[in-house]
């Protein structure tokens, strides 16, 4: 009976011992494909050129993956993807318009090595988007909103802003770092997808509020140094406003790619006067 008992308890260590044993085998394999996947991604960051340069707009030094040839080849491949899905606007008249205000505010920005582009996008919706490397559209809808030049500078200007920030090539930055994220947790072996498609699927996703914030104020100081009035940046703000009230849902609505309206007004307010008076303050809070 000692001997059969003893013989049990042998059997039971041993299994035991060689659970632990694949166990760790497993932890040890697990932590190898860990190990390479991470330092495989450090690779391809490392390879993919980081480039660490002083931004006159943000007046940061900043790190970024894409140097200036890769953020205009992204945004060419984007413009014709664009081009293929949506119509423009060939009044001549409207895109003279457009072309005018975008060489004044051009002149006075902070990127002007960059050739950039104008479009407007043949639908009734009020929006404006713009791309990495100098590509911004505006749509018919809000262009047949606007009451004058200046307030079309203000659009414009703000989409001018977002480019030498380089707020779109930072986001996808953000987004390639998500997806490294997910490559690792999922421990998968796909590939990471091209800066093409992340920058076309992130074109009528919402700015954050840092960036919108960042792009009035830069906004702002161009239309002062190109002789625009920035009061009618607020007015329209304010057109704006009431639009979302109307319309909460619509879909693609500036909005939607703007948000923090009631906050912008506040801080368009305070960058054009020095101060901020209590409704402007009501409006940072968005208790307006």
């Amino acid at each position: 009976m000692k001997r059969h008992v003893t013989q049990i308890i042998a059997n039971d260590t041993q299994m035991v011992a060689n659970a632990t044993k694949e166990y760790l085998r497993r932890s040890v394999c697990y932590l190898r494909k860990f190990v390479f996947k991470y330092f495989s991604l450090i690779i391809f960051f490392t390879l993919t050129g980081c480039i660490t340069e002083y931004n006159l707009a943000t007046r940061q030094q900043e790190t970024l993956l894409y140097g200036r040839e890769k953020e205009i080849s992204i945004g060419e491949s984007v413009a014709h993807k664009i081009a293929e899905k949506y119509e423009f606007v060939h009044d001549e008249e409207i895109n003279e318009r457009v072309e005018q205000i975008l060489d004044r505010l051009v002149e006075v920005c902070d990127r002007k090595e960059l050739i950039y582009f104008i479009k407007v996008i043949d639908e009734d919706i009020m929006n404006a988007v713009s791309l990495p490397g100098g590509y911004i559209y505006l749509y018919r809808g809000l262009i047949d909103r606007v009451d004058s030049d200046d307030q079309l500078a203000g659009v414009i200007a703000h989409e001018i802003a977002h480019i030498t920030a380089k707020h779109g090539v930072k986001r996808l930055q953000a987004f390639y770092g998500a997806m490294a994220l997910q490559v690792l947790a999922a421990e998968t072996d796909g590939n990471l997808a091209m800066g093409v498609n992340l920058a076309l699927n992130s074109l009528f996703t919402e700015h954050s509020q840092h960036d919108e914030f960042q792009a009035d104020e830069l906004a702002v100081k161009y239309m002062k140094k190109a002789g625009y009035d920035p009061q009618a940046m607020v007015i329209f703000l304010e057109k704006l406003r009431e639009e979302q009230e109307k319309y909460p849902t619509r879909k693609y609505s500036y909005w939607r790619t703007h948000p923090y309206i009631a906050q912008r007004i506040g801080i368009v307010n305070k960058e054009i006067t020095g101060q901020i008076d209590f409704r402007g303050y009501l409006n940072l809070t968005g208790n307006e």
